[in-house]
């Protein structure tokens, strides 16, 4: 764990070298989930923060452009509030979904519209149109539906070892 909050730092402060390095030795999970702050993953800060090449160095990575901090944001919502356009191209350009709606139904396009970044809405805009965007929202309606049914199954089966 203690290894995964210096990636998070480093993501943080676009400590480009760092983050290189602690990816290439692989003893680190680029999707590890911060408790503490929201259940934030180093692609939210990067994102949040700005650091263009921090972000394509963890999508190359595997860091999961789906994952949702408390709230429900991915790190397209993250780029959006702050008005970073090259890391909301950066995200489109390597396909990652920028239309999922966080937990009260506002899409990163909402967010960037709230706060006044019309490059990152016209961009967003753009990228909703696009077929693969669509399939995004329905992978997420699926997991979000699975996640439930499994949910339901676990108590059900707890319930059945009951009697």
């Amino acid at each position: 764990m203690m290894t995964e909050l210096v990636l998070h730092e480093a993501a943080s402060t676009g400590d480009y070298q760092d983050l290189q390095t602690m990816l290439m030795l692989g003893h680190i999970d680029p999707n590890y989930m911060d408790e503490d702050f929201g259940d934030r993953t180093a692609l939210h800060w990067a994102s949040s923060k700005g650091h263009a090449k921090c972000v394509k160095l963890l999508l190359e990575y595997g860091a999961d452009p789906t994952a949702k901090m408390v709230g429900g944001w991915t790190a397209a919502h993250c780029a959006a509030e702050t008005g970073r356009f090259n890391v909301l191209k950066i995200l489109v350009e390597n396909n990652a979904p920028v239309t999922l709606p966080d937990n009260s139904g506002d899409t990163p396009r909402r967010v960037a519209e709230i706060y006044g970044h019309t490059t990152c809405v016209e961009l967003l805009k753009s990228a909703e149109d696009s077929g693969d965007q669509r399939k995004h929202e329905v992978k997420d309606k699926f997991r979000e539906q699975t996640r439930k049914i499994s949910k339901m199954l676990g108590e059900n089966r707890k319930a059945l070892e009951k009697t």
